[in-house]
């Protein structure tokens, strides 16, 4: 037993050498990249952004892949992924913030992770001044004198936001579109000096919006009036509303003829009877089944031609809306139940 510890205590530093030698044996035999220098410059090609240059510093390392998420982010802010890879022989020390040097467009350091066996780093990057991100002003905003207005494309537009004014007066509510263009005629209901007004929504960052650009004024008057209103009372199909289909007889044809002696046959606007109240346009027609504008305001007439009131209408397009006690779509509040409907009068689950 003795013998046996003597050996042990031998073998023991023997043992302990060699374990200490073996770290100096598998010592990194690459050099550490300790700064990483990135220069990022927002693309516009052809004023088409999403894209983003990347340019290095004088160091051993070279970028590989540069990918655009604002697309796919929800962070307030554009992002950037960028994949940096070292030359032979060199490694990066660690994907901390300090290994990072940024600069344009607002960079600023979001995450990062090392792959390969430290022979590439993969960071992303938040571009908190990105000069795509700016909101545009949009150009020739414009009349077609029948009832319609368009603008030019913004390339980094995420939406545009329109409004209806007659002389001062805004008339309804602004309008969120995607497309460059819509038809008023639904709400152009009376005589008057009328322009439309026009702001881009930015793509990367929602809060971004640009002064609003008007049209032109527009005079319309009787004549024209009644051409409005012709294309109106056929139906207006927008990408933010629809008119819907009108009767053309004379009255609603269920649950049974909506006239009235304070409203005599021929009259124009709303009208009264024993069933309820609806709205006669001046060519006789009247709205079924469908949403039509009245003086600022959307309004659903069922399959008799009757005004909805005080309920909630779970429309054709999917969604649930509440029109109030005067008939009157509510937008951007709380119903009576305490649930919420946008700016568009679209219910809003957990809000």
């Amino acid at each position: 037993m003795k013998m046996w510890k003597k050996i042990t205590a031998i073998i023991l530093p023997a043992l302990l050498a060699g374990a200490m030698a073996i770290p100096g044996m598998a010592a990194e035999e690459r050099t550490k990249i300790e700064n990483v220098s990135l220069n990022f410059t927002a693309y516009d090609d052809s004023e088409e952004y999403g894209e983003v240059e990347v340019n290095t510093g004088s160091g051993p390392y070279s970028v590989e892949d540069v990918e655009f998420l604002s697309n796919t982010s929800s962070s307030k802010y554009p992002r950037v992924k960028v994949t940096v890879n070292a030359d032979e022989g060199y490694y990066f020390a660690s994907a901390n913030r300090s290994l990072f040097t940024l600069a344009g467009e607002g960079a600023a350091y979001s995450s990062a992770n090392l792959r390969n066996s430290k022979a590439t780093v993969v960071v992303t990057v938040q571009l908190k001044n990105y000069s795509g991100a700016q909101a545009d002003v949009p150009d020739d905003v414009e009349w077609d004198y029948e009832g319609s207005g368009s603008w030019g494309e913004v390339a980094n537009a995420g939406y545009y936001e329109v409004r209806l004014r007659r002389g001062g007066t805004v008339i309804g509510e602004i309008m969120k579109i995607d497309d460059t263009q819509f038809n008023f005629c639904g709400m152009i209901t009376q005589t008057g000096n009328y322009s439309f007004q026009v702001r881009t929504v930015n793509r990367y960052v929602s809060a971004n919006k640009s002064k609003w650009v008007s049209s032109e004024r527009w005079s319309v008057d009787n004549e024209t009036l009644q051409l409005i209103r012709n294309r109106a009372a056929y139906g207006v199909t927008n990408n933010f509303y629809t008119t819907g289909a009108t009767n053309t007889g004379s009255t609603p044809t269920s649950p049974t003829a909506p006239t009235s002696p304070a409203t005599p046959a021929g009259s124009t606007g709303w009208q009264q009877d024993a069933i309820g109240i609806w709205y006669r346009n001046y060519d006789g027609t009247w709205p079924v089944s469908a949403w039509q504008m009245i003086d600022g305001y959307w309004y659903y007439f069922n399959e008799g031609g009757y005004r909805l009131t005080s309920q909630w209408l779970h429309h054709t397009d999917g969604n649930w809306y509440y029109l109030g006690p005067n008939g009157a779509m509510l937008t951007n509040t709380r119903t009576p139940d305490n649930l919420y409907v946008d700016a568009n009068g679209i219910y809003v689950p957990g809000y």
